[in-house]
């Protein structure tokens, strides 16, 4: 009866982990993006060639950053003065393409006073390409892509300078940047530190509820990788898209803590926590503005049966290898190969009755998105979004209804991008001191998987996981199968 309800309890807390990605995006980080490349066209071997649509609006960034004076904080409302023919004709359905700054669909236009202001959500790649190829192995060197040289104010012209070049502040190899607040109501504090061949990371959570208090933290590394695509495009169609993390390597340690104590609360409202991003890379291409992201999404969910219990743990993992997939002809498929391995380290616990913790994270997170949502800070220095989101009621107001749709459809949230991750979740069960047989069963799940979405690619049910490969790890306490199985 006991292992029964333990079982229960777990097989309650791993519903919650499909409910992660469903959550509202977090704030922006306050680490600062890396140098970015000048244009992806100046790498070895890169290939850029591509016609657009007839649809879409091109305007370079150099006039960009004379007339765009505001974009929203949601990334979807775009405020122009009314000084250029080609913004005073935008018509909803057309494609607005910001060399280096964003590629987004026009839902609406509407003008006040001297100003124009646009309505957008995302554009998929095969909306504003329409035939190209485009390809690129861009090697992610975190020592050299946060240190650089300040460049002089007199040597080059501010308006000639990409608008995600910072303008001071430099990094050097070593240099801890750090970041911390309040995160999907969790107290969160996160820095990176950029070494000569890794990326340190380290991050901590925790929370207190109605009696009980959680904690998770983490620490380690990744080292330098190289960020690969192949995109081949004919018109309507993505015939070829591979996305690949190649030559990665790295290892996260991990530390959890629950305790619950005269309070009513078993467990946590709210257990998901997408941290802001722990790095930042832009990456140009023909003035396409991608954006390279490593992030780290948690869960961190306790299930206690009684008051006054308490759990705590630690588990390590580390990988090596390509995380990478290709869609063609619809389908999704691996490509590359991925190892990893898995250890606990302490589990403690202190309790009467049946119990569960599950930690989830997925660290890293790499991803290459072409939405503005992940480059939201940087944009937010050069075109702030005070005007734009003081407008937001207006344009609701003078728009159609198709702009009135798009804000309660909650799906646009999804960033228009590819992804690649490891994944790792750990449960901890036990029956409690207090059943016939005291079982405490701990498993780590360790996955690698990726995929793309709708919105990149135009292709309706494509965004769906593709698992490179998955571990699982077991310790059972006392080792018998009364206690489940391995």
């Amino acid at each position: 009866m006991k292992t029964n309800l333990v079982s229960t309890v777990l097989a309650l807390l791993l519903v919650s982990v499909g409910c992660q990605k469903h959550n509202a995006p977090s704030a922006s980080s306050g680490i600062p993006a890396a140098r970015p490349f000048h244009d992806m066209r100046e790498l070895p071997g890169t290939i850029a060639d591509i016609t657009l649509t007839g649809n879409t609006i091109r305007i370079d960034e150099a006039t960009t950053r004379h007339i765009l004076k505001s974009v929203g904080s949601d990334g979807d409302i775009f405020v122009f003065d009314d000084s250029d023919p080609r913004i005073q004709n935008l018509h909803e359905g057309q494609i607005l393409f910001l060399e280096n700054i964003a590629v987004q669909k026009v839902l609406t236009v509407v003008r006040k006073d001297n100003l124009i202001i646009v309505g957008t959500d995302y554009a998929s790649l095969t909306e504003f390409i329409q035939r190209g190829h485009l390809k690129w192995d861009a090697p992610i060197n975190f020592g050299s892509l946060y240190a650089r040289a300040v460049i002089p104010s007199h040597s080059k012209d501010a308006d000639s300078r990409a608008w995600w070049i910072p303008n001071s502040t430099v990094y050097a190899s070593g240099t801890e940047l750090s970041y911390s607040g309040k995160v999907d109501g969790w107290d969160t504090s996160m820095s990176v530190t950029p070494g000569s061949n890794r990326l340190g990371m380290q991050f901590k959570v925790s929370k207190t509820y109605e009696g009980m208090s959680v904690m998770m933290s983490s620490k380690g590394y990744m080292k330098d990788f190289v960020s690969s695509a192949d995109v081949q495009i004919s018109p309507g169609n993505v015939d070829n898209f591979s996305y690949d993390a190649k030559n990665l390597n790295g290892e996260m340690n991990v530390e959890y803590a629950a305790t619950r104590g005269d309070g009513d609360a078993a467990g946590i409202d709210k257990p998901n926590i997408k941290l802001p991003p722990l790095a930042k890379i832009p990456m140009p291409i023909y003035g396409i503005p991608f954006m390279l992201t490593i992030n780290a999404n948690l869960i961190l969910k306790p299930g206690f049966g009684a008051k006054k219990e308490a759990a705590s743990g630690s588990f390590q993992i580390m990988y090596s290898g390509d995380e990478g997939f290709q869609v063609k002809g619809g389908n999704s498929q691996a490509s590359g190969s991925i190892n990893g391995s898995g250890s606990f380290g302490h589990i403690t616990t202190a309790s009467l009755a049946p119990h569960a913790i599950l930690i989830g994270m997925a660290a890293p997170k790499i991803t290459l998105s072409l939405g503005p949502g992940s480059a939201m800070d940087v944009l937010q220095e050069a075109f702030p979004s005070g005007m734009a989101d003081s407008l937001a009621d207006f344009l609701a107001k003078s728009a159609a209804g198709k702009w009135a749709k798009k804000k309660m459809d909650t799906s646009f949230k999804t960033d228009a991008s590819a992804s690649v991750q490891t994944v790792a979740v750990g449960t901890m069960t036990a029956a409690g001191s207090l059943a016939m047989v005291p079982c405490k069963l701990t498993r780590l799940l360790l996955e690698f998987k990726g995929g793309a979405d709708a919105y990149l690619l135009g292709m309706k049910g494509i965004d769906k996981e593709v698992v490179f490969a998955k571990k699982e790890f077991v310790v059972r306490n006392p080792d018998v199968n009364l206690c489940g199985d391995k």
